[in-house]
């Protein structure tokens, strides 16, 4: 044992550097390996039910790709990505509950959602999606620049309806029955005067432009609860949006084009 003590202090006393050096880097190199042990621990209870051996091949294949780049230029990844952003995005947002007048005002701005048709007369074009299969988007865009410049005779225009083109004082169930629930609460809040569309339905795509509508009175009580989810979940999109839009401008971003 004396015999090693002197042999080391004669190595010391002529590679003093070295010595530091060596010793360095095997400190180094054991700490690595434990550090990455430990970052490679499997957890207690995997959340597709694998084995400890089976997610420590994922995440050592995970890494390695990462380091490769193998995620880059991928749709697949960014479209993944950019999901799993905006939800903490939404999860981040932080929103008041409103006040019972905020409620009130909500709903009565949205009446038409929330209490419904009572009569409604509007003009309407309808391209038949069975009719017009691949070319529907295209024949869309093309009635469209139509509609706001001379429509003229619109039966000429509409492929055939069970509502026709002139639909009138129609009642809430007459709009369902003819062109389904969610049509029908869409056109209790489109602006009146105007052309709008193209508006999907099962059927295919509309136009439609309101000419008068009565909406029945909501029932507040009844539809308090459901106005209030609607309110915070407008509320939470609205402040995400606003977010993104933060975003934007720490990046450099030109809002109107989407490039730098």
């Amino acid at each position: 044992m004396q015999r090693f003590l002197d042999a080391l202090s004669r190595l010391q006393q002529r590679h003093a550097l070295l010595l530091f050096l060596g010793l360095g880097a095997l400190l180094f190199a054991v700490d690595g390996l434990r550090q990455r042990g430990e970052s490679l621990t499997p957890p207690t209870a995997s959340a597709e039910g694998q084995t400890a051996e089976q997610w420590l091949e994922d995440e050592v294949l995970y890494r390695e790709a990462i380091a490769r780049g193998l995620g880059e230029g991928d749709l697949i990844v960014r479209r993944r990505l950019v999901q799993k952003m905006r939800l903490l995005l939404e999860t981040g947002v932080d929103v008041a509950e409103p006040s019972d007048r905020q409620l009130r005002d909500w709903v009565g701005v949205h009446a038409g959602r929330y209490g419904g048709l009572e009569r409604l007369s509007f003009e309407h074009v309808f391209l038949s999606r069975g009719l017009r299969d691949a070319h529907l988007a295209s024949d869309a865009a093309a009635l469209g620049a139509v509609l706001q410049a001379d429509p003229g005779d619109l039966d000429k225009l509409s492929d055939p309806h069970p509502g026709g083109t002139h639909p009138a004082a129609l009642s809430q169930r007459d709009v369902e029955r003819m062109f389904g629930t969610p049509f029908s609460m869409l056109l209790a809040e489109l602006p009146q005067g105007q052309w709008q569309g193209p508006l999907p339905s099962a059927m295919g795509l509309h136009f439609v432009r309101i000419r008068d509508r009565r909406l029945a009175q909501p029932d507040y009580a009844a539809v308090r609860e459901r106005a209030q989810r609607d309110y915070l979940l407008e509320r939470r999109a609205e402040e995400t949006r606003l977010a993104v839009q933060q975003l934007k401008t720490r990046y450099g971003l030109d809002t109107g084009r989407g490039t730098p």
